[in-house]
C-alpha cells in the first residue's frame, strides 16, 4: 500500500510546473497500471476539497473531490490522532504531515510526497518515504516492487 500526499494531487491536477505535472501524471499512470492500493488519513478529505474549491468552481471542485475519492481508502482519524501527535512530538513535523506519517506508519505504507519538509519528517521519523520530484526513479522501483 501506499499513502499519497495531498501535494501530489495538486501537482498532478493544477499545472504550476511543467516537469512536476509530466512527473506527477506518469506516477498515478503507473499506480493504476500496478493496481496499488492508495490509503489516506480522513483528514486528506479536508485538505483535498480546499485545496481543489480555491482553485477551482465549487461544482468542479467536488467532482474531482468524489473521483479522487473513490479510488482510495481512508483511516479514521480516531485511530491516527495519539500516532500523530507522537510523531509531532519527535519530529516538530506540521500537524496535517503527521495524519500522512501515522497513516503510513500503521498500514505499513510507503509514503510518497512532493513536500519536502514532510519527506525529511518522515524519513527522520523510520518511514519509507520518497520526495518524488527528487526520487522518482527510486519511489517508482519501490511501488513496482510491492506487487512483484
Amino acid at each position: 500500500m501506499i499513502v499519497v500526499d495531498t501535494s501530489v494531487y495538486i501537482d498532478a491536477l493544477f499545472v504550476f510546473d511543467e516537469h512536476r505535472y509530466k512527473l506527477v501524471k506518469n506516477f498515478f499512470r503507473i499506480v493504476q497500471n500496478e493496481g496499488l492500493k492508495v490509503v489516506e488519513p480522513e483528514v486528506f478529505k479536508i485538505e483535498l476539497i480546499g485545496q481543489l474549491v480555491r482553485r477551482t468552481k465549487k461544482d468542479e471542485a467536488f467532482k474531482i473531490y468524489n473521483s479522487i475519492i473513490s479510488r482510495v481508502n481512508i483511516v479514521n482519524v480516531e485511530k491516527l490522532r495519539e500516532l500523530a501527535f507522537s510523531i509531532a512530538s519527535e519530529t516538530g513535523c506540521r500537524a496535517i504531515d503527521g495524519y500522512f506519517i501515522a497513516t503510513a506508519k500503521l498500514t505499513n505504507s510507503i509514503l510518497i510526497t512532493n513536500d519536502k519538509i514532510m519527506a525529511n519528517n518522515a524519513k527522520k521519523y523510520g518511514i519509507e518515504c520518497y520526495y518524488l520530484i527528487d526520487e522518482f526513479d527510486k519511489a517508482i522501483e519501490r511501488i513496482k516492487a510491492i506487487k512483484a
